[in-house]
């Protein structure tokens, strides 16, 4: 059983999320301290770990984390909704639907759910913002 289920988690879903680069946006990552861009898309990802709990199956324990992500999706307002739609289905393409450790060593099993979106306003301060939150399951062993 994992002690560092949370840090394991973020390695998963941020490796995952970059390994589908290249990008034609900006990204930025929760906790970090960043400037807005002026004038290009931007997309800030966070990632809200809910806690997890033992289950049992059979003779084998296992632990379940569940959580969610969220993609925030600005671009430039006036541009319509077209183009927040196709940087969504940029990250649905890479983050739904899948499962795995992504490659990292000794890491449980990730399931990602299919994304919903939602807009979020329709100007602050120039930009169209939407989100975009994929539910998760982590299991461990």
């Amino acid at each position: 059983m994992s002690i560092t289920i949370f840090e394991e988690t973020r390695q998963i879903l941020e490796t995952r999320f970059f390994a589908g680069a290249p990008y034609d946006f900006e990204v930025f990552l929760e906790g970090r301290t960043f400037k807005q861009p002026t004038g290009k898309d931007w997309v800030a990802l966070s990632i809200e770990d809910a806690g997890s709990a033992l289950k049992s199956f059979g003779n084998k324990n296992d632990r379940k984390t569940s959580g969610t992500m969220r993609f925030k999706i600005s671009t430039q307002h006036g541009n319509g909704t077209k183009r927040v739609r196709a940087i969504a289905d940029k990250i649905n393409d890479v983050m739904s639907f899948t499962s795995g450790g992504n490659g990292i060593a000794g890491a449980g099993t990730l399931y990602v759910m299919a994304g919903a979106v939602r807009k979020v306003s329709d100007d602050d301060s120039g930009y169209l913002n939407y989100i975009i939150d994929f539910s998760y399951d982590y299991y461990t062993s």
